[in-house]
């Protein structure tokens, strides 16, 4: 990379961010049609602000930057700094740093940036070294009889580490979940981190062919009159920052419905419904069921089982929920609705043999109080066993 000022209007700056003693050097070359003219500056900066480094060259004369040297000599403080081209008053960056106290920055012509520590050493910047800490969280979950082939089953109720998740009784309206209530002590352990936590690794292995799904559940509500057919009214709270984005918008979210209770219909339902208003704000939108094995509400669906709604057409997602219509009655037992946003899922193909993921980095980003619960598509109705661990790692 070189680095030319070719006109009157053209100059280096340096920006820094606090009065931490900043050292820098610059060398150049000065070359018109019958001279070239070596060149340097230096000086120390000691205020917050915009610095020129090198000057813009004379009228007919082509100034090459040769090298930069930039130095933090403050004995404790952290300066930001940022080097830039300055074009008819029109900055642009060329590159930008936080040097800690001893630390320099260093570019010579045809070389790359670089940042070197209090020792000298050069600094690199690698997914692999920014991780703060991480953690391996076993899951070892006993579930109960399954729904059975192509249904969802919730481990969130069941015994093991972690242990149970409920519901709680937060009522028609629901509750947004946070982490940290008893209800959610059942999901997977986190931590409040000073950076941000991702998800680099998860494996796990169970008693039958299943797929797994591990979901961060936002919201959940009780309350749901299991006798009604016509629409049950809900105003959901602000769901929790912890979308794709770290939101509220609601973008990735999904809705379902659990079974909380066994209910004793007699017959497959499809024709229940939940309004509610997209990740976009649009509101009136209609969540449906599908005629299809695991996307319907299956004939007396067991303690556990989960079917998720589809949503309409183009959505990406839900920022809140505003009635469930069930329309065929489920005769006995409980239902909640869930909102939840989808982490990963996992295949397991072979009985008892752990299946390990490992993803890009940085990692799934979760988000400070996220619920994560595993649930499990069986492919039959055997209970299953499922065991685990999910590294989550601090960057």
């Amino acid at each position: 990379m070189a680095i030319t000022l070719d006109a009157t209007t053209k100059s280096l700056d340096l920006t820094t961010s606090s009065t931490a003693d900043i050292d820098y050097a610059v060398s150049y070359v000065d070359m018109t049609t019958t001279a070239f003219t070596p060149g340097d500056g230096h000086g120390t900066i000691n205020t917050a602000g915009t610095t020129v480094i090198v000057a813009a060259p004379a009228s007919s004369t082509q100034r090459g930057v040769k090298s930069i040297s930039i130095f933090n000599r403050h004995a404790t403080t952290a300066n930001t700094v940022t080097v830039k081209k300055d074009v008819s008053g029109t900055e642009y960056c060329l590159f930008k740093a936080v040097l800690m106290a001893g630390e320099s920055l260093q570019w010579t012509d045809g070389c790359e940036w670089s940042v070197y520590d209090a020792t000298g050493d050069k600094k690199v910047n690698s997914p692999v070294n920014v991780g703060i800490t991480g953690r391996v969280i076993p899951i070892n979950k006993v579930g109960t009889a399954t729904e059975g082939t192509a249904y969802w089953y919730s481990f969130g109720k069941d015994a093991g580490f972690t242990g149970a998740w409920s519901p709680g009784t937060p009522g028609i309206n629901g509750r947004a979940t946070d982490g940290t209530t008893a209800a959610d002590n059942g999901a997977l352990q986190l931590w409040t981190p000073t950076g941000s936590l991702y998800i680099t690794e998860t494996a796990a292995t169970t008693t039958t062919l299943c797929t797994i799904m591990l979901a961060d559940v936002v919201w959940v509500n009780t309350g749901i009159v299991v006798t009604t057919t016509t629409a049950q009214a809900i105003t959901s709270p602000t769901f929790p920052a912890r979308d794709l984005n770290g939101s509220t918008d609601g973008e990735g979210y999904v809705i379902g419905l659990l079974t909380t209770t066994a209910n004793t219909n007699a017959a497959a339902i499809t024709n229940s419904t939940v309004s509610y208003t997209n990740s976009a704000g649009t509101a009136g939108r209609t969540a449906t069921l599908l005629a299809v094995a695991g996307d319907q509400i299956p004939p007396s669906p067991v303690l556990g089982t989960v079917v998720w709604f589809q949503l309409a057409a183009g959505d990406k997602g839900v920022r809140s929920i505003q009635s469930i219509t069930l329309g065929t009655s489920l005769v006995a037992g409980a239902v909640s609705l869930i909102v939840a946003r989808p982490l990963t899922l996992l295949s397991c193909n072979q009985v008892n043999v752990a299946l390990l993921s490992k993803y890009s980095d940085p990692g799934i980003r979760i988000y400070t109080g996220s619920v994560i619960i595993p649930f499990i598509k069986n492919t039959s109705s055997s209970a299953v066993t499922l065991t685990g661990h999910v590294v989550v790692a601090e960057r």
